[in-house]
């Protein structure tokens, strides 16, 4: 060994001075490594986030799927329909719905091919070929919603909105959405492409109260929806966006413009050649003409009740039943006008209560332009005349703020609501205004921008066209407290909005003819029965069923006065104790009312007293003083008892204020109880509803007139008699324009609160009564021969026209013979006399003295000679 090597193999200690050299660092690793770690953590995390996210897909799905709807109930799904109602022509009169408007459901089969790709078109191009969601659709609306200033858009297929629509809720929230995507492919599991397209369209709204696509075709276009051509399929495609700001009729110019979209997406889908779209591209949108204003809202509304306290309100509003009324459409507007201008000359008479309200003219000038687009905007009927707008939206209340009419609830969409919160507060207020075709007659509230007390003269705007108002039309507006108007200042002034009725349309830009008018406070009714099978042809309730829906005809009781004394004088001669003839005095006497305790003075309404007198004088004349005698005579049961026979129902008072008519009767009760009296004494209920039939053809009821003779027909002839005495020569005298037998009553209650007229004819019995609803005094002129009289009459001479003069048929057991007014005797042929009705037995057997020779001054049946009732 070499011992060199050796001692250099030990190892050397350090010096002192020396210091020790660091370790080298580790190689540092290269990138691919580096890429390789951070993509085995990437794909750790990735895995986790899978995971996790599968775990909270999971959970959501099963928590959002928790008492989801089964897509199995839309294959049994029942859409609400239209409950229609036909009156006695056939035709139909009214229609009960949900809010949500009418429905009438159609098999989408029988829809040709271009009404049904016109919604796919506009709503879901690709709906027969995905599986009811769009996913690429919904990520391009994602991205488009993120863009600022962007219009927000949504990717719902109909699927999805049959969902939302039908199992679901409109409600924007997260979890709804959750809900609707959870179901949609369930839904298209369940039911068949066609099946899903069919519930769309048939649900969907169309605005204008109008659901599913028949009852939009109907309204807008005046034909079956399986006729619709490829433009009005369009039209109507494209409102369902915006039902209620771009349906025809609203807003023509949107109606337009998304017609042509859809047009274009028929075109660019291949849907349609561009040889069949491109005319349709513009053409203008043609309207049919207005539907008829459904008449008998009074009438109709009474029988949606019938039914619903029957059936319940979900069959009535959804169940599309089938319904038969007694309502004579033609005679129920002839009831309608004749009420409408009783009760407006009714008001006239009480005075005007001043303009609607008032608007600051800068105010005006500043919505006006705004109103004017709209009527620009707005489609119109063919057969009318332009659009002009009724101002009483922008009434202003003590709040000041805009009173806005009650409207009937439409579906909202959410193109509507982002719409909305674009608008002004003026522009919201210009769209409310409502708009009206031109035509005489029409009634609008306008503004009154001058007032010309030199021309006398006032002009008014209606937006669109301007109306004159002569001093000669506004003489009858005396405000409280002051006289008559001697100038047009009197009445209004510049910026009031007013109510005013078109006279005469001239053509444009010609002023209109225009008067001021005023919705009368006073209410009226009038009931109409055919007495032959007491049909109630015609019913009217009040002014306007709008502004009041209650029905003063049959939900109402009012005390008839002396409208009721027929009855009394009915059942007094039934007792067999007074004839026509019998003399009662007419005579102040202060009367201890057995039945009360009370001590009262009968008074007669002109205060006067004629002493003995006849009871057909005294009916004639409408004297209460007899009547009070006669009540004391029969006593108050009796009465009663006739009354129930004729077929009043209501309480009656057991006392001797009755004879005055001091029990409260329903004008159709009161109606049908003259009725019985005009059929001879044989009664039957009032018939209106005659026949229901549920959606699959079944009878539900029917009903026909049930005939009983509840009251003597001798009896019931006889005060017809004397009824028609009242006609002739008393109280209401001007029935005699009917130039045919009519028997009638007024009646005048205490405080003239309520006045009454029932009569008849051989072919129509009729019951008007005018008052206001709180019960006050209508005013001391106002009685029945001069409130609801002239209501009665005008209907009777509409409904006459055409009809032959027929007498009363005379019934076994009445004879007439020739008297001597003045004794009550037969007229010998030496003394003058006229024809009188007894009952058989009760007529005189004595013959008049001649003249000169003293005679009885009155004939009197001995009490008890004939039987009761």
């Amino acid at each position: 060994m070499n011992p060199a090597r050796e001692m250099s193999s030990q190892p050397e200690s350090p010096s002192p001075s020396s210091s020790p050299v660091p370790p080298s660092p580790p190689a540092r690793p290269g990138l691919g490594a580096r890429l390789w770690r951070w993509t085995k953590r990437l794909l750790v995390l990735g895995a986790v986030g899978l995971v996790l996210l599968a775990l909270v897909l999971v959970g959501a799905y099963l928590y959002f799927s928790r008492d989801l709807p089964s897509p199995e109930a839309l294959r049994t799904y029942a859409l609400p329909q239209v409950t229609k109602v036909r009156c006695a022509d056939g035709s139909v009169c009214a229609e009960f719905f949900m809010p949500q408007g009418r429905r009438t459901v159609v098999d989408i089969k029988k829809l040709p091919p271009h009404v049904r790709n016109a919604f796919l078109a506009a709503e879901d191009a690709d709906f027969y070929k995905h599986e009811g969601l769009d996913f690429i659709g919904m990520f391009r609306a994602g991205v488009k919603n993120l863009i600022p200033g962007s219009r927000k858009s949504g990717a719902s297929t109909i699927t999805q909105q049959v969902v939302k629509n039908m199992l679901l809720s409109p409600e924007r929230s997260l979890s709804r959405k959750i809900r609707e995507w959870i179901l949609t492919p369930r839904v298209e599991q369940t039911l068949t492409k066609d099946q899903i397209l069919g519930l769309y369209i048939n649900q969907s709204y169309f605005g204008q109260g109008r659901s599913g696509i028949e009852e939009a075709a109907l309204y807008y276009f005046g034909k079956h929806a399986e006729n619709l051509s490829v433009g009005e399929a369009a039209v109507l495609a494209g409102t369902v966006q915006s039902p209620n700001r771009i349906n025809p009729e609203k807003n023509i110019v949107k109606a337009k413009q998304r017609q042509r979209y859809v047009l274009g997406q028929m075109m660019a889908q291949g849907i349609l050649p561009k040889e069949k779209v491109e005319p349709e591209l513009e053409k203008p949108i043609v309207l049919a003409p207005r539907p008829p204003p459904e008449v008998g809202p009074y009438y109709a509304e009474d029988i949606r009740r019938t039914l619903v306290a029957r059936y319940g309100e979900e069959a009535v509003l959804t169940g599309g039943l089938r319904v038969d009324i007694a309502m004579q459409p033609k005679l129920q507007a002839i009831a309608d006008l004749a009420v409408r201008n009783g009760l407006e000359a009714v008001d006239r008479r009480q005075g005007y209560r001043g303009a609607l309200g008032t608007l600051d003219p800068t105010r005006f000038a500043r919505l006006e332009p705004l109103i004017t687009r709209h009527i620009e905007e707005a489609g119109r009927r063919q057969k009318e005349g332009a659009y002009v707008a009724d101002l009483s939206t922008l009434v202003q209340s003590g709040e000041q703020q805009p009173v806005k009419p009650a409207e009937e609830p439409v579906v909202t969409t959410v193109a509507e609501e982002e719409e909305e919160a674009t608008l002004s507060p003026d522009e919201k207020l210009a769209l409310d205004v409502q708009l009206q075709p031109l035509k005489e007659g029409l009634r609008v509230a306008g503004y009154v921008t001058q007032v010309d007390d030199a021309g006398k003269k006032a002009r008014v705007s209606l937006v669109g066209r301007t109306a004159e108002i002569p001093f000669s039309t506004v003489t009858w507006a005396r405000q409280k407290g002051k006289g008559a108007p001697s100038k047009m200042s009197d009445v209004m002034k510049v910026g009031d909005i007013v109510l005013v009725r078109v006279l005469r349309v001239t053509p444009a830009p010609a002023v209109l003819e225009a008067a001021l008018d005023q919705v009368p406070l006073a209410q009226g009714g009038l009931v109409v029965i055919d007495p032959r099978n007491r049909n109630v042809v015609a019913l009217v309730g009040g002014y306007d069923f709008k502004l009041s829906p209650f029905n003063r005809a049959t939900q109402a009781r009012r005390q008839p006065g002396s409208s009721f004394k027929p009855f009394l004088y009915g059942a007094a001669l039934g007792s067999g104790r007074y004839t026509p003839i019998s003399t009662v005095n007419d005579a102040p006497e202060a009367i201890r009312d057995p039945y009360t305790g009370k001590t009262w003075k009968p008074q007669n309404y002109d205060r006067t007293f004629e002493g003995p007198m006849t009871l057909r004088e005294a009916l004639t004349k409408s004297k209460n003083t007899v009547s009070v005698r006669l009540i004391e005579a029969i006593t108050p049961a009796a009465a009663i008892d006739f009354a129930r026979r004729a077929g009043i129902r209501s309480p009656l008072p057991e006392n001797l204020t009755l004879a005055l008519g001091t029990g409260e009767v329903s004008i159709l009760e009161a109606a049908n109880a003259y009725a019985t009296i005009q059929a001879n004494g044989r009664y039957a209920e009032p018939l209106m509803l005659l026949k229901v039939t549920n959606a699959q053809g079944k009878v539900l009821e029917e009903h026909q007139p049930a005939f009983e003779e509840t009251l003597p027909p001798a009896v019931a002839y006889l005060t017809t008699s004397l009824m028609r005495s009242v006609v002739e020569e008393g109280t209401a005298r001007a029935v005699t324009e009917l130039n045919r037998p009519a028997a009638g009553k007024t009646g005048t209650a205490s405080e003239n609160r309520d006045a009454w007229f029932s009569g008849f004819t051989a072919d129509w019995v009729a019951s008007a009564w005018v008052g206001f609803d709180d019960h006050s005094p209508l005013g001391s002129s106002e009685t029945g021969g001069r409130a609801p009289l002239p209501i009665w009459l005008e209907f009777m001479r509409a409904a006459h026209q055409g009809l032959p003069s027929r007498e009363f048929e005379v019934p076994p057991g009445v004879v007439q013979v020739r008297i001597d007014p003045a004794s009550g005797l037969l007229a010998g042929n030496s003394v003058p006399g006229r024809l009188e009705s007894f009952l058989d037995g009760t007529q005189p057997t004595a013959e008049a003295p001649p003249p000169g020779h003293v005679s009885p001054s009155d004939f009197f049946l001995q009490e008890g000679s004939r039987g009761g009732l």
